[in-house]
């Protein structure tokens, strides 16, 4: 009775706006911690700062928003009682997918909804084991949450209790101001985003954010302004030729190798660049001095399924889900076979891994999984049924596959073979800091890299280095937090792409290679050279052959963000100096041009100048053109 006429209808839905809206800001100091770290982002410029906020706190309200409006229409058909517990839950649910996310991307790089695919896959607990344990990361999720949320509830609670005893009309406007300012922080952004000064800064915001409500679904689709008009040009003109990916299989078949010497490929997971060094990696280091190491290379990608597709289709792993969809067979077997080779694939590795092995077994290899109490010891099983199939005989020729896992995350090897002091304990990615943790972390990589080295080099002290093709290289390479992550897939990092090559054998003269960004699609192209193939022959293929000195060096080495579906597709175009990037979305109908990217796998910010926007655009339509059947 003491309530008749008041503002008594309306309490529980000041309750349902606040709580979640409260969550929100105390939830920002963290999110922006990690964000300014991310953006680099100037202590001096504040008006940047206060866009980026407000641009982090818009994209959490723009997914309450969705949540917490209906629940308002509908409040008078609901209990008190149940509008607050839905408002709750729907602040949880919003905001822990947020802090989720947060803590994956301090140390992975990458975004929640990236790892849920491999939660369905069994194989994922196998490789990653303890290095993913989730116990202590949900233990500072749960607190990060009750930090935001429990605070929240108390001032919600208290501002429902306070706002029953206003007049009905002063309560209504309140709510209204509670509500214009969500909608005025939800909007904002996409204002400030087509204004010249944060435009840049909001737009590399926008790659970063798991999602980025209205600021992302409304702003303009570029900033570049020319560059980004010829770009459209440029993939218009090229789009209708991609909708389906380049078929290579027939290229070839009529074409017979002069010679046909066996091929030997070791693949090294997770093999970064610099490894391949005197200390760390000796035997493959002087085993490179017989013939050629390439210091400029790219796995074409930073995850090994899209590494070991451009390794044997010799193409970019652009379409890759299309090209396993087709049904076609992966060019560098399936030809070899046709030319009379037996092709071998030895692994420690489950490779139903992604697709793999629909690429990567039968019928286009003999596959075998090797056992072993350990992965290094599992390696030297690799590489001892490796040496057997080499061994010289009656037979015929024979192409090996060997990959070797011990580089995986963990960095596996046996505490006797430790060179490098001091080393972390096997790691947990969800417990690595990166001041306290990188040196070790590097230390224990070195050891597994140098025990790989010696597996290696056993193999290769079998082989005539006359008489074998010898390809030594990585899938991908691995992230020490040299760019702000660790382990691989998060980033198209020079740490995540760069991997050693190191090609030898009969037709390779020593030190003869040719300079300038090479990547993995050139492999293909460069064994059917050895093989007596002649230039004509390989002129349909994208890869170059890296012997040919009359091609000159490539400008750049495309990089492709590897995914565990189909998605929009992330391409860098990377030299030593200037790197591009672009976006392609999900369909192939429409490109993004985003600028200049740093070696760290990150937007760089700087201006892009007309003539570094036509350079861009040049090399854009040049990629392009390789994927389009000649």
């Amino acid at each position: 009775m003491r309530l008749r006429g008041r503002f008594a209808g309306e309490p529980p839905r000041v309750f349902a706006t606040l709580l979640p809206l409260g969550a929100a800001i105390l939830l920002l100091p963290a999110e922006f911690a990690y964000y300014k770290r991310e953006l680099a982002l100037a202590p001096e410029d504040t008006a940047v700062r206060i866009a980026v906020l407000m641009a982090i706190l818009s994209k959490s309200l723009f997914a309450l928003a969705a949540g917490v409006a209906p629940l308002l229409l509908f409040a008078r058909r609901v209990s008190p009682w149940m509008l607050r517990s839905v408002s709750l839950a729907i602040g949880l649910g919003v905001l822990g997918f947020v802090a989720v996310d947060l803590e994956l991307q301090k140390n992975t790089g990458n975004h929640l909804v990236d790892y849920l695919p491999y939660l369905l896959d069994p194989e994922t607990f196998v490789w990653a084991g303890q290095g993913f344990a989730v116990a202590p990361g949900l233990l500072r999720v749960a607190r990060s949450l009750g930090v935001a949320v429990l605070p929240a509830l108390v001032i919600a609670w208290l501002a429902e209790h306070r706002i029953a005893r206003v007049s009905r009309r002063r309560g209504r406007r309140l709510l209204a101001i509670v509500l214009g300012l969500v909608a005025f922080v939800t909007i904002a952004p996409v204002a400030l985003q087509r204004s010249g000064r944060v435009a840049g800064p909001l737009a590399h915001l926008n790659e970063q954010l798991p999602w980025s409500g209205l600021a992302g679904l409304l702003a303009g689709a570029s900033s570049f302004g020319e560059a980004q008009r010829a770009a459209e040009v440029a993939f218009a003109r090229l789009q209708p030729h991609l909708a389906s990916p380049l078929s290579l299989a027939p290229l070839l078949r009529s074409e017979q190798p002069i010679r046909r010497p066996d091929i030997l490929v070791v693949v090294v997971e997770s093999l970064r660049g610099d490894a391949l060094e005197p200390v760390t990696m000796p035997q493959l280091w002087s085993w490179s001095e017989r013939g050629l190491r390439f210091d400029e290379h790219s796995a074409t990608s930073n995850a090994s399924h899209y590494g070991l597709f451009a390794l044997l289709f010799g193409r970019s792993p652009l379409f890759y889900f299309e090209t396993l969809d087709s049904g076609e067979r992966p060019t560098l077997p399936s030809q070899l076979r046709a030319w009379g080779y037996e092709s071998h694939h030895l692994t420690c590795s489950d490779i139903a891994w992604r697709g793999m092995d629909r690429f990567m077994g039968s019928p286009d290899f003999e596959a075998r999984r090797l056992r072993g109490a350990s992965l290094p010891a599992c390696d030297g099983e690799v590489v001892s049924r490796a040496a057997e199939l080499l061994a010289p005989g009656e037979r015929a020729p024979r192409f090996v596959l060997a990959f070797l896992m011990s580089t995986h995350f963990g960095y596996h090897y046996p505490d006797e073979e430790a060179r490098f002091h001091p080393a972390i304990a096997p790691p947990n990615a969800l417990e690595l800091d990166p001041e306290r943790d990188r040196a070790p972390l590097v230390n224990r990589y070195r050891n597994s890299a140098h025990g790989v080295d010696a597996r290696i080099g056993s193999l290769l002290a079998q082989l005539d280095p006359e008489e074998v093709l010898v390809v030594v290289t990585g899938d991908h390479g691995e992230a020490l937090f040299d760019d702000g992550t660790i382990a691989h897939s998060s980033r198209l990092s020079d740490a995540q792409t760069r991997v050693p090559l190191v090609l030898t054998g009969p037709g390779i003269a020593r030190g003869a290679g040719r300079p300038g960004p090479t990547d993995h699609a050139d492999v293909l192209p460069t064994l059917f050279a050895r093989l007596g193939l002649a230039p004509d022959a390989l002129a349909a293929y994208p890869g170059r052959d890296l012997l040919d000195m009359d091609t000159g060096p490539a400008p750049f080495a495309p990089l492709i963000a590897a995914r565990a579906r189909r998605g929009d597709d992330l391409v860098v175009l990377a030299s030593d100096g200037p790197r591009y990037a672009w976006r392609l979305d999900g369909e192939r109908e429409a490109i993004r041009f985003l600028g200049k990217w740093g070696r760290d796998g990150r937007p760089s910010g700087e201006p892009v100048s007309e003539q570094e926007g036509a350079e861009a655009v040049r090399w854009l339509a040049q990629y392009l053109a390789t994927l389009v059947p000649r």
